[in-house]
C-alpha cells in the first residue's frame, strides 16, 4: 500500500472514530432519563430547536415560520408546569431543587416566557422587523433567566 493510500486510510479511520464519539450533547444528557424527566428533557430540546429555527427565519424575514415555531413555544410554556411534579428531579435531570422550593417564582418565570413568546407572535404578525427582533431578544432573555435560576449547568 502506498504512503498516500495509507495516510488516506488512517485519516478515514480517525474521522470515523471521531464522528462516532461526537454525538450531540443532548444525546448524552438524556442518557438514562426515564418517565417525566425524559419527557421534559425532550420538550426542552424541541424548544431549543424551535428557537434556532426562529433565529434562522428572522434572518430570512420569514414571519410565517417565526409565528409557527413560536406558537409551539407558547404551547410548551402552557404545559410546562405539569412536567415538574414533586419528586421528579432524579438524574440525569438538570432541574435545581429551587424549582420546588420556590414554586411560585418558577411558575412566574414560565409565565414570563409565555408572555414574551406571545409578544413575539404579535410582533411577527405586525411585520415590523425591529419589533420582531426585540421581541425575540426578550423571549430568549426570559429563557436564559429561568435557566440561570432553575437549571444546573
Amino acid at each position: 500500500m502506498s504512503k498516500l493510500k495509507l495516510k488516506a486510510t488512517a485519516f478515514c479511520v480517525f474521522a470515523a472514530f471521531t464522528v462516532s464519539f461526537s454525538s450531540p450533547p443532548s444525546a448524552f444528557a438524556h442518557k438514562g432519563a426515564m418517565g417525566i424527566v425524559k419527557e421534559r428533557m425532550d420538550k426542552f430540546e424541541a424548544s431549543e430547536k424551535a428557537t434556532k429555527r426562529i433565529k434562522q427565519a428572522l434572518s430570512r424575514g420569514d414571519t410565517a415560520v417565526v409565528i409557527a415555531e413560536t406558537e409551539f413555544l407558547v404551547s410548551w410554556a402552557r404545559e410546562m408546569e405539569g412536567f415538574f411534579p414533586e419528586n421528579s428531579n432524579q438524574p440525569p435531570s438538570e432541574a435545581k431543587d429551587d424549582i420546588w422550593r420556590q414554586w411560585d417564582k418558577f411558575v412566574g418565570a414560565i409565565q414570563s416566557f409565555d408572555n414574551a413568546a406571545q409578544a413575539l407572535i404579535d410582533d411577527a404578525r405586525g411585520e415590523d422587523p425591529r419589533a420582531i427582533g426585540q421581541a425575540f431578544k426578550e423571549m430568549t432573555k426570559s429563557c436564559k433567566s429561568c435557566h440561570r435560576q432553575f437549571r444546573e449547568d
